[in-house]
């Protein structure tokens, strides 16, 4: 058997072949291409997207599912999620680290600016994992799943404005402090987030599920987006905002706003708790290209190798 590039499945799926029933694997509904002409996405639409390396990934990891589980009687089930969140998750598009998703409330609640790409148009599929675990649990052992690849998504369908606008009205913050900046200038300035953004996230992102409300007719989505977002700001400030504030990311988006629009925006300390590290960090995403970041990554990679072998 060939292992597939990108190795989620082969060593589970190599021990586990010949001594359970179904697998079930986890893909993503990215593995769809994304032309205009693909309007909603079903199970039998084109892949992979040539555009995204994530994309291709998955799709030969699903194409190596199918082709092996040939070999034994073990069944196989692909789900397809596209963005999922829950408390610890914003789902927005250009996100934090996680656990560090604090830092895009933090921002909006110290009136800096956050931004959307191409007027936040585009239009993507939000499933909270509370409703997704309620939802997954259904296909074990499920024989209308046997051997199926299913887009695993909910109905709730927004625009990347109308999530953002959401959690704005939450915290009680205008609106008009979201900047839209085209895409390709975004991909310029931070080409960190070029390939998802470019080859996912500025694309209408619609899917059917027709075939997961076949397969398991106690299918719910009960969590809208905005009680989503209540709770995760709950879970957030009952847990000491988590891991904190993402301090590349702040610096990253201060430096987009002030090459879209001119104004200056500098470190803030927003939980009264950084240490120096933060505002170092701060300073270099904050004024220093990606590239020179980079070669300053190559070097600083390159003196450690030469400390070790002395």
């Amino acid at each position: 058997m060939t292992q597939c590039s990108f190795p989620i499945n082969y060593t589970l799926f190599v021990t586990s072949r010949d001594k359970c029933i179904q697998y079930i694997f986890i893909s993503s509904a990215c593995v769809f291409r994304r032309k205009t002409e693909d309007g909603i996405l079903l199970e039998s639409s084109p892949k992979p997207n040539n555009e995204l390396s994530y994309s291709i990934e998955k799709y030969e990891c699903e194409v190596w599912l199918r082709d092996n589980a040939k070999e034994t009687d073990c069944k196989y089930t692909i789900v397809r999620p596209y963005i999922t969140y829950g408390n610890t998750r914003i789902p927005f598009g250009i996100a934090p680290l996680a656990r560090y998703h604090w830092t895009i409330v933090a921002r909006i609640m110290n009136d800096k600016p956050m931004f959307v790409w191409d007027n936040g148009t585009a239009l993507c599929t939000l499933t909270h994992t509370e409703d997704f675990a309620y939802n997954f649990v259904q296909l074990y052992l499920n024989k209308k799943a046997f051997n199926e690849d299913i887009n695993f998504v909910g109905d709730q369908v927004y625009s990347w404005q109308e999530m953002l606008e959401t959690l704005y009205e939450l915290l009680d913050k205008d609106k008009k402090n979201i900047v839209s900046i085209p895409t390709k200038k975004i991909a310029r300035i931070l080409p960190c987030y070029k390939e998802f953004l470019i080859g996912d996230r500025s694309l209408n992102a619609v899917f059917d599920n027709t075939k997961l409300k076949e397969c398991i007719p106690n299918y719910k989505q009960n969590i809208s987006l905005k009680k989503g977002l209540e709770m995760i700001l709950i879970y957030y400030k009952e847990h000491n905002f988590l891991n904190g504030i993402d301090y590349k990311y702040d610096a990253r988006i201060d430096k987009l706003i002030k090459k879209e629009n001119g104004i200056n925006f500098d470190f803030i300390d927003y939980l009264n708790a950084h240490r120096i590290k933060d505002r170092v960090t701060y300073s270099i995403y904050r004024n220093w290209g990606e590239t020179q970041l980079n070669q300053l990554r190559i070097l600083f990679h390159g003196i450690k190798k030469i400390m070790r072998l002395k």
